[in-house]
């Protein structure tokens, strides 16, 4: 009966967990090592562009991807996720990026005025499918994860071949936005529990209780 009960619990454990063996990771980069010039930064299939002011001083600052500001538009920029139909076909449906940011002060102490934003844009008609905005001060590091569910996109091929990833400050307000450790892949969701599956957690719990209480 216990191995029964084990059984039973690896079995419903599987139905929430999140199957990505053939994930894609797109951009992986912890940014150390990295000079402060540097203006294109590679993470493996999808590299990060410079554009604005950052474009003519680099977008590395203490070992972190850091955008400032200074023109109309600043920040770095990726060429469009390809690939990502067959992610989306073999079950991996969340475009999923992971990471830390933190605002700093400008250069000469300015405090930190901006709103900066982490994007998934179409790079045809630059809107937004989703993003993160950073409009107050944030001075220590916090983790964040975005996703664009991909599922809905998936039937629509001219949508699915325009994601880009940007990371933008507007204007020329004093302040840095940095992010680190950042991480974009596709994932596959965690499956919603549904009745039964609740029922049988529900049952193997009662049937261990009841034979702790035999022993």
């Amino acid at each position: 009966m216990k191995k029964v009960i084990v059984s039973l619990a690896v079995a419903f454990a599987g139905l929430f967990a999140t199957t990505s063996a053939n994930a894609t990771v797109y951009f992986q980069s912890d940014f150390n090592g990295l000079a402060d010039s540097t203006k294109v930064i590679n993470g493996g299939l999808l590299s990060l562009t410079a554009y604005g002011v950052p474009d003519q001083y680099g977008i590395v600052r203490d070992n972190a991807l850091t955008i400032y500001g200074g023109d109309q538009y600043n920040g770095a920029v990726s060429a469009r996720l390809t690939g990502l139909g067959a992610d989306v076909a073999a079950g991996n449906t969340l475009l999923r990026m992971t990471g830390e940011y933190r605002t700093k002060s400008a250069w000469d102490g300015s405090p930190f005025a901006q709103a900066a934003e982490i994007q998934y844009q179409n790079n045809s008609w630059y809107f937004s499918y989703n993003s993160l905005l950073v409009n107050t001060v944030t001075p220590g590091w916090t983790a964040f994860t975005l996703d664009l569910n991909l599922a809905g996109l998936a039937t629509d091929a001219p949508h699915i071949d325009m994601i880009n990833l940007n990371f933008f400050i507007g204007g020329g307000a004093p302040g840095e936005f940095q992010v680190d450790n950042l991480t974009v892949q596709t994932v596959a969701p965690v499956p919603e529990p549904t009745s039964a599956s609740l029922l049988g957690l529900g049952l193997a719990g009662l049937l261990a209780s009841r034979l702790r209480r035999r022993s």
